[in-house]
């Protein structure tokens, strides 16, 4: 009974000797504890709520509820995240003990060729029926090293499909947005076609008069033929973002999709956002579970080249004739252990280990590049935030003075004080500020589309009262 406790204390000493996985350590520069956007702030929730619904439009939440549940590459996801369960399964199930059934029977004729013998040969025959258990002792954790690894890519591929995800609604919401404001946009250039319109019109009168420079009309006439010409690019532009969205649906042909949100401010980031925000990024953690799944590989290829122990028992019946074959006398049994430890095998356990730790030097380099291009991305995005918003105070301003003017010489083309001419230029200036400044709040709200997807979500809202 001794033996039998210290051979149990001996394994388990054993298995607690195992390889361990290796340690990552990705050589990092020094990250700052905020993005340079402004001020440091704490006290932030550890929730987020989906950021495509900050733009208060239904129309997109609802076509956002249906690329969630309707796009292809997102299905495809979703079949290699349940691909990579049933291999974690597979990788489980060798940590279990084994149970196999086998029936066999053959008879054979077995023919005697000798010259004193005259019966030719005889028959003979056996039947064999067992159940045999065999089980792989994990001495040094092999087996969980490589369980462990499989689990940590299902957590991989889950990542993964987030982040496509991400990248997915990020796309599907900026093809919105475009479509939104060249729609705007081609509604305004029809008001600046109409005033140019008018304006060639009148100058062609006063030219017919010979009170009008020729050159002048001209001039004119060319500017009317380059705003005729954007009407077409806009409508084909608008068709195209049609097409994408509904291909991201999976519901090509496009089908029919009003635009809205050309009015829409949103507002400004809060005034700091920690650096940790950049750890709940799906490519990010996806990236971190495949390094780790990495390390897990490295101890499972190290730990087999270690000595292995098996343990096998089998029962069973033995007859020459299946009516017998049950009968006790027939019953036989066998109980092994097998300790296995091959002596030369040319290195290739050895090159096994070496190349999972190749792979996983390799992962931690991937990952510290992807840290640092994620920060970039998110800093980047922050300065074109700020970068659009001072362009947009700008752009507002020349609308609003050449509207202004507008107004101003059309009270004075009514009182008769101004050419028409004048007032319709005017009218034509007004209304080439507004295109000029949808385009910048187009790009701003666009990066802010961006800034969303490289922060991984919004940003999280500040604790009252704290």
């Amino acid at each position: 009974m001794a033996r039998k406790i210290f051979f149990v204390l001996l394994i388990f000493s054993l298995a607690a000797c195992g390889p361990k996985p290796p340690v990552s350590n990705p050589s990092f520069p020094a990250l700052p504890s905020k993005y340079q956007g402004a001020s440091f702030l704490k006290n932030f929730r550890t929730t987020t709520e989906a950021w495509w619904e900050s733009f208060q439009d239904e129309n997109l939440n609802h076509l956002v509820k249906k690329l969630l549940s309707q796009n292809l590459d997102l299905l495809e996801a979703q079949a290699r995240i349940s691909e990579a369960r049933a291999l974690l399964k597979e990788k489980r199930a060798a940590q279990f003990p084994r149970l196999d059934f086998n029936f066999r029977g053959d008879r054979q004729k077995i023919v005697i060729l000798a010259p004193y013998f005259r019966g030719g040969g005889y028959i003979t025959g056996r039947f064999t029926g067992s159940l045999a258990a065999s089980y792989e002792v994990d001495l040094w954790r092999k087996l969980s090293h490589a369980t462990q690894a499989a689990r940590l890519k299902i957590l991989a591929e889950e990542e993964n499909r987030l982040a496509l995800a991400q990248t997915l609604v990020a796309e599907l919401v900026s093809r919105y947005l475009e479509g939104a404001f060249l729609t705007c946009e081609l509604r305004v250039l029809k008001e600046e076609l109409f005033s140019q319109e008018a304006y060639v019109e009148v100058l062609e009168e006063r030219y017919q008069a010979g009170l009008a420079d020729p050159s002048v009309l001209e001039t004119e006439r060319r500017l009317l033929a380059a705003l005729k010409e954007e009407v077409p690019r806009l409508e084909a532009e608008i068709t195209t973002r049609k097409q994408q969205i509904a291909v991201l649906l999976g519901e090509y042909p496009a089908l029919k999709i009003s635009f809205t949100l050309c009015d829409y401010d949103l507002p400004p980031p809060p005034p700091g956002l920690p650096s940790d925000l950049l750890l709940r990024r799906p490519d990010l953690r996806a990236a971190r579970a495949r390094l780790l799944s990495a390390a897990e590989e490295v101890a499972s290829s190290r730990a087999a080249r270690f000595p292995s122990l098996s343990l096998t028992a089998r029962e069973g019946r033995l007859s020459n004739a299946l009516n017998t074959l049950l009968r006790q006398r027939n019953r036989f049994w066998e109980l092994a252990f097998e300790v296995f430890q091959p002596l030369f095998d040319a290195g290739e356990r050895k090159a096994r280990e070496e190349a999972a730790r190749a792979r996983f030097r390799a992962l931690e380099a991937s990952y510290a590049r992807t840290v640092l291009q994620a920060f970039f991305e998110v800093e980047n995005a922050l300065l074109l935030e700020t970068t659009w918003r001072k362009r947009l105070f700008l752009a507002e301003e020349q609308e609003r003075a050449a509207c202004r003017e507008k107004e101003i010489k059309d009270l004075r083309y009514k009182l008769g004080v101004i050419p028409i001419l004048d007032y319709l230029k005017a009218r034509h200036f007004c209304a080439e500020r507004k295109r000029h400044t949808l385009m910048i709040r187009s790009s701003l709200l666009l990066n802010r589309v961006s800034l969303y997807r490289v922060l991984g979500g919004g940003w999280p809202k500040l604790l009252q009262g704290s």
